[in-house]
């Protein structure tokens, strides 16, 4: 019986439990034993209509709408398998598919207003989808403009759907990620992008903006003329590629990694981040939570990922070689990351964060490894949209490094 078992009775009837009596001594560290809670049925969706990794976007209405992304061109393998599928170049491309009828393809909706881009980052406030950042590989690298999408009516047309311009973000950045609380859209950590280096997250590429990684703000888009509003930075390792979801008057920020480290004459290139938190939109004020399970991160910024008002879910991810802690110092990585093919270099991990108990569970592993897949929990389904996997097959077909993929998942509760 696990660790988790012992002590807490899982939904299938188990109470009580605490971060001490899950892990070893230190309420922070990373719990030893982690139960399956969430039972994930896949199958294979519509295909995309080409591969592409890292955009976003979220659910209007019934319509599943992607924006923006990236595509590598392809491995040798990928356009042996399926030509044409991969055609190399950011993207400002935006697709929807309404999931409520049966037979429904993607269809191209008004294309991005800004510059082709991946690493965008969204929210859903009503019928609006709000979407601000990214970065190429021309200057200026990174963004800090922002457009919402909305569509007039029940239009089935891509007339009937338009972008308008928001204020914009307080530095460039990419890669953040944000939740919606009350009504009002929180905005917590991402990178600056120099095209050179890479990715910053200490602080952006001019060494202005501090501990950038860290930073929170909010905006109230019913009064966009008041711009985005400072509030407590985390007092957590600055970072990127993490998650931020809000689950009854708490912010949780998961996972990520930092920008490229250089310390003390040592290059450590990109380092996980493992310390996790907490932020109460009330009291305005941050609380640690246990460390993520593996030294894994890289989880999707979504506009949605909270399964029940209660599990936060998180699939796919990579593991660095280092750590880097809140104070930051560094520590080597621990634990071991699930692999469905060790050549991809990436990982099928399915990490759960349950947020009555503060405890990590897991769910079915993907079936391909996946890193920064767009993730969209809706109800009792989860949709996963592109991402990048080093090529492979699911369920008898393959798909591309940056792949075409559409995985849908029905979630069920372990023992329910």
């Amino acid at each position: 019986m696990s660790g988790w078992l012992r002590v807490m009775i899982l939904v299938g009837g188990i109470v009580g439990g605490s971060l001490l009596e899950a892990g070893e001594g230190d309420e922070h560290g990373p719990q030893k034993d982690v139960a399956k809670v969430l039972s994930i049925e896949w199958e294979l969706g519509r295909n995309l209509p080409q591969g592409f990794q890292d955009s976003d976007g979220g659910f209007l209405g019934e319509t599943l709408v992607t924006a923006c992304g990236f595509c590598s061109g392809g491995l040798k393998e990928d356009n042996l398998r399926k030509p044409g599928v991969y055609p190399r170049g950011f993207l400002k491309k935006v697709w929807g598919l309404d999931v409520s009828k049966q037979d429904a393809g993607w269809e191209q909706l008004p294309d991005f207003p800004g510059e082709a881009r991946q690493g965008v980052f969204s929210a859903i406030v009503g019928e609006r989808m709000y979407v601000w950042g990214g970065f190429s590989y021309t200057e200026p690298y990174c963004y800090d403009d922002g457009f919402a999408l909305s569509r007039n009516g029940n239009g089935t047309s891509s007339s009937d759907w338009k972008w308008e311009a928001l204020p914009r973000l307080p530095w460039k950045m990419t890669s953040a990620a944000m939740a919606v609380a009350g009504g009002r859209i929180y905005l917590f950590g991402g990178a600056d992008y120099d095209g050179v280096r890479g990715f910053y997250t200490e602080a952006d590429r001019a060494g202005d903006h501090k501990r950038m990684g860290a930073a929170l703000f909010v905006l109230d888009p019913g009064k966009p003329n008041e711009g985005w509003k400072s509030l407590p930075e985390c007092p957590g390792t600055p970072r990127f590629v993490h998650t931020l979801q809000h689950v009854e008057g708490k912010l949780y920020a998961i996972g990520g990694a930092t920008g490229d480290l250089v310390k003390d004459g040592q290059y450590y290139g990109y380092c996980s981040v493992v310390d996790n938190w907490r932020f109460d939109v009330e009291s305005e004020k941050w609380e640690r939570l246990r460390d993520t399970p593996v030294s894994t991160g890289n989880f999707p910024k979504s506009s949605n990922l909270v399964y029940r008002n209660r599990y936060i879910l998180m699939p796919g991810g990579h593991q660095y070689a280092t750590i880097v802690n809140p104070d930051g110092s560094t520590r080597p990585k621990y634990g071991t990351a699930s692999q469905k093919r060790p050549a991809s270099g990436l990982h099928n991990d399915f990490y759960v964060y349950d947020t009555q108990r503060d405890l990590f569970g897991t769910g079915d592993l993907l079936p391909i490894d996946n890193n920064l897949p767009m993730t969209v929990v809706r109800g009792e389904w989860i949709y996963m949209l592109g991402g990048e996997t080093g090529g492979g097959e699911v369920l008898g077909e393959y798909f591309g490094h940056h792949p075409d993929l559409f995985l849908i998942g029905r979630i069920s509760i372990v023992g329910e």
